[in-house]
């Protein structure tokens, strides 16, 4: 091998190990806020930590309001009197916990009503030495589906029992640019989300209620523009800048003329009928 190819040889090496290295620490960084994005995203369900199905058995939310039922005889047993706090409405708290007296907080996010019940007895039984016969009773539950796109109004509508998909979409309504010809149910999940294409203007003509599906919890209702309506919304988006800009002017001179007619710059104009 001739020796004069051996210094280019190895400024090739060097050039490749030098490459190397700096992919290797370009890598290094990067996996690092792939981490922290990994660490946040969840595995199953909707991602909420209170997951159930509250349309078959209903669960406590993060939203709901619950209530203790207490034999009031219960009430009158010495040193038990503090226990009058848990019949007042409670709301769940942020952490997901309520207020036991004697005890102090108590996770109940996601148990159903005798679940909770069931727990709070254990607590309690800890503290007397008599049984104590209670009941929770959810009184406000916030269970929710969503309603998006042309959807007259948007956001979390509130879940009633048994409540299908033309109870869902006469409660969120729709606007006169929806295509009620493609109504989509959308029921989110981390790993199989499903995705049904509703002819919703065929159900209400025909009485086929084949695909009345029920909403559950977390549903999302997306009612879409139809063609002329995506260009009426996109027209719609192009001049409210314009809008904004015309209002914004007309409203200085209406000031301006204002101030002028105040301070005896302009003669006030009045109409008469």
């Amino acid at each position: 091998m001739s020796l004069e190819f051996l210094p280019g040889r190895v400024s090739a090496l060097l050039l490749l190990l030098a490459g190397s290295v700096l992919l290797a620490t370009l890598g290094g960084c990067a996996p690092f806020e792939e981490k922290r994005i990994m660490q946040l995203k969840h595995e199953k369900g909707f991602g909420s930590r209170a997951e159930g199905d509250a349309t078959r058995e209903d669960y406590i939310g993060g939203l709901d309001i619950i209530q203790f039922l207490i034999d009031p005889r219960e009430l009158t047993r010495p040193g038990a009197e503090r226990l009058v706090e848990l019949t007042a409405r409670q709301p769940i708290g942020l952490d997901g916990t309520i207020h036991v007296p004697y005890v102090g907080a108590i996770y109940v996010l996601g148990r159903t009503e005798a679940e909770a019940a069931a727990l709070v007895q254990g607590y309690l039984r800890a503290v007397f030495n008599f049984e104590l016969d209670l009941q929770v009773r959810i009184i406000t539950s916030n269970k929710v589906f969503y309603a998006v796109g042309e959807a007259a109004r948007k956001g979390p509508q509130q879940l009633t029992p048994d409540m299908t998909l033309i109870d869902a979409v006469f409660r969120a309504g729709w606007t006169d640019f929806a295509n009620l010809g493609r109504v989509y149910l959308i029921r989110p999940d981390a790993e199989a989300p499903l995705v049904i294409d509703v002819n919703f203007r065929e159900m209400i003509t025909t009485g086929l209620t084949e695909k009345n599906i029920q909403i559950r919890e977390h549903d999302i209702l997306y009612l879409p523009p139809t063609f002329l309506g995506l260009i009426g919304r996109m027209l719609q988006r192009i001049t409210q800048p314009v809008g904004l800009a015309v209002r914004t002017l007309f409203g200085l001179s209406q000031i301006r003329t204002s101030y002028e007619v105040v301070t005896g710059q302009r003669e006030a104009i009045f109409f008469r009928f």
